[in-house]
């Protein structure tokens, strides 16, 4: 009778206790697993968005370079003669003009800017309010018959465009903590010597222009998968071929 008791006992499994223990052990881990799962979810999310939204706006800064190096073309008798109209340039937005198909054969208006993409416009539009406002970069062509409002970027926070009378080096700015401003700041010559000041848009032959990619944090700091904010700054430095007559 006692060996037939002891071999039930030893037969008996898991004790009540030692079950509750191991299935708390077991929630915890997995409990653990899946915070460091989704830290690396969010992780990878975050750096997803910033690649997409760089790419969008690198592709909007070509795009701008282009048009703003090829304005003042063939604008022999119009005005302004470097090709930027200062009434509708400033610090978030620019208007271009040139004659790109002067010298072509059968062109519809050879000798006037009245073709599309002879006109143009960038500005940085804003929508919507904190913590939903959005900012994009905006091309408008004045002289297209259809489409003639483009969207370059949609995930930027701040547009600067700075106008030069010449070749200029500069810094990237930061305030007093140390954090990027998205602008350029100890502007000098292209020596790196003299400092240079901005003159009217219409005046210019030099264009720098500077873009700012901005992310919220993700999470709540010393948190698994926590992101602090960050800001990407992406600068063009763009040369007004037209700007002087001997560059014709």
């Amino acid at each position: 009778m006692t060996r037939q008791k002891e071999r039930t006992r030893a037969d008996a499994g898991f004790s009540l206790i030692e079950l509750i223990i191991a299935m708390g052990i077991t929630t915890l881990v997995m409990g653990i697993a899946a915070t460091l799962l989704a830290g690396s979810l969010n992780i990878r999310a975050r750096e997803d968005r910033r690649s997409d939204a760089i790419a969008d706006t690198r592709r909007a800064l070509n795009a701008m370079s282009r048009d703003i190096a090829n304005a003042g073309y063939g604008l022999s008798g119009f005005a302004p003669g470097n090709g930027i109209v200062a009434a509708h340039s400033g610090a978030t937005g620019i208007r271009i003009i040139s004659n790109r198909d002067r010298n072509q054969t059968g062109a519809l208006t050879p000798f006037a800017p009245s073709s599309p993409n002879e006109d143009i416009v960038f500005q940085l539009q804003v929508e919507g309010a904190p913590p939903t406002q959005q900012q994009y970069i905006l091309r408008y062509d004045v002289n297209s018959a259809t489409n003639k409002s483009t969207i370059l970027a949609n995930r930027i926070d701040s547009l600067f465009i700075h106008y030069f009378p010449q070749k200029v080096v500069y810094a990237y700015g930061v305030d007093a903590s140390g954090v990027p401003t998205c602008d350029i700041t100890d502007v000098r010559n292209a020596a790196g010597g003299t400092v240079v000041s901005e003159v009217s848009p219409d005046a210019a032959s030099y264009v720098v222009v500077s873009v700012c990619v901005q992310l919220p944090a993700v999470g709540a700091p010393n948190s698994p998968g926590y992101q602090p904010p960050s800001r990407t700054q992406l600068t063009s430095d763009i040369e007004l071929r037209n700007a002087h007559t001997s560059n014709y």
